[in-house]
């Protein structure tokens, strides 16, 4: 786009332009924000922007992993002592901190920019800062107004487990690949002071991972009663309805905005996002979907259906599922693997886009971050051998 700073459009000549519709600014976490048009869905580039600089992080790891703990201190320290940042660790993790030694750390040759510690102990180096780090408790403490950014040290787990603490707005996401797979964490652990350096900065990009708004209720089948007390989920991957314990086929009827689309007859069924379109819905069959394509994806798990294939809907329906009146058995639900429970004749789930997706930051962009995913996790397209070129004659 040509023009100034400013978003107008210059020309030298009459009749005189009429300025660019004002930016829409889109918040995520008390101090970040995205610069753009919240209703355009497809842009090929998200950039974040700090409406103030940040001050506080937190680092979520991987749980009951020792191989963790040593990289978990020197990001601790690294933030602290070069950033004067504020910490949050969560309770269960702060008490590990504390009982588990990590041993020496490496010297500073090892990973760029790593401030110079001597041959000082990590532990040392750690109980010296130890006031600095703050405990987040879960179910006391509230983090959507303190937290500016979080880390992720580990694999795509502790990226779904970091959704499912925030079921409102989001802040920007790091992720580290401490894990096994790491489809969703780009990042390698030893490029973490360069990595922060551009995320504290403000210059690196991200996609934002949109979420399922799921409300679960009981109805109670007498008119004159009130439905039960909803319960609802913000999901990254999916939602999973499955026949669990019950050895006959489970039936499942949805609805996509009142209309209804189908029974599902067999194990179940998923409804993912296109996140989740690389987790439990590609063993179905399904199609793999970039993460910015604005859609849900509608899987069935072992169809008695030669003919049921997997689609993807649009991202503004509100789809409802619920047992048909002639299932045999109960089935059970669960959200992004989280929360697994009976599901009923009696139970409802309706599903819809969430107004709060996941900011996650990327390191190359959007497009080259899920391309190497797909290639160098998925092993996507990959064979052994490759056809030789035809000899010259």
């Amino acid at each position: 786009m040509d023009g100034s700073e400013d978003g107008v459009t210059s020309t030298s000549a009459p009749p005189k332009p009429k300025p660019l519709k004002k930016m829409e600014s889109t918040f995520f976490g008390r101090n970040s924000m995205m610069l753009g048009d919240s209703k355009v869905p497809l842009v090929k580039q998200l950039h974040l922007s700090w409406t103030r600089p940040p001050t506080n992080c937190l680092i979520i790891k991987k749980y009951h992993d020792s191989s963790v703990f040593k990289k978990f201190k020197m990001m601790c320290i690294w933030l602290i002592t070069n950033k004067d940042l504020d910490v949050y660790v969560e309770d269960k993790d702060f008490e590990e901190l504390q009982s588990i030694k990590a041993g020496d750390l490496p010297k500073t040759a090892s990973y760029d920019n790593f401030r110079n510690i001597g041959d000082k102990n990590l532990d040392t180096e750690f109980a010296e800062l130890i006031d600095r780090i703050k405990v987040w408790k879960h179910g006391k403490d509230k983090l959507s107004n303190k937290i500016d950014f979080i880390i992720c040290l580990g694999g795509d787990g502790t990226l779904l487990y970091a959704s499912s603490l925030f079921q409102h707005s989001v802040p920007p996401i790091i992720a580290f690949n401490l894990g096994s797979l790491g489809f969703l964490t780009p990042f390698e652990f030893k490029e973490f002071p360069t990595v922060l350096k551009k995320v504290l900065k403000g210059t690196l990009g991200f996609t934002l991972r949109n979420r399922l708004d799921s409300t679960l209720w009981k109805e109670t089948g007498e008119e004159e009663d009130e439905p039960s007390m909803p319960e609802s989920h913000q999901v990254l991957n999916e939602v999973v309805i499955d026949r669990g314990l019950y050895s006959g086929v489970c039936m499942v009827d949805i609805y996509c905005d009142d209309f209804f689309v189908t029974t599902v007859i067999g194990d179940g069924v998923i409804v993912a996002t296109p996140t989740g379109s690389t987790a439990y819905a590609a063993a179905t069959g399904a199609s793999i979907v970039a993460p910015s394509v604005p859609c849900f994806i509608i899987a069935p798990i072992c169809p008695h259906s030669l003919s049921f294939r997997p689609i993807m809907v649009p991202l503004n329906c509100v789809l409802k599922c619920k047992l048909h009146e002639d299932a045999r058995g109960s089935g059970l639900i669960s959200f992004d693997g989280r929360h697994r429970q009976d599901f009923t004749k009696d139970h409802v789930v309706e599903i819809s886009a969430s107004e709060y997706p996941i900011p996650c930051i990327d390191k190359e962009g959007s497009m080259p971050d899920w391309f190497n995913g797909l290639q160098n996790t998925l092993m996507w397209n990959k064979r052994s051998a490759t056809q030789k070129p035809n000899e010259k004659k």
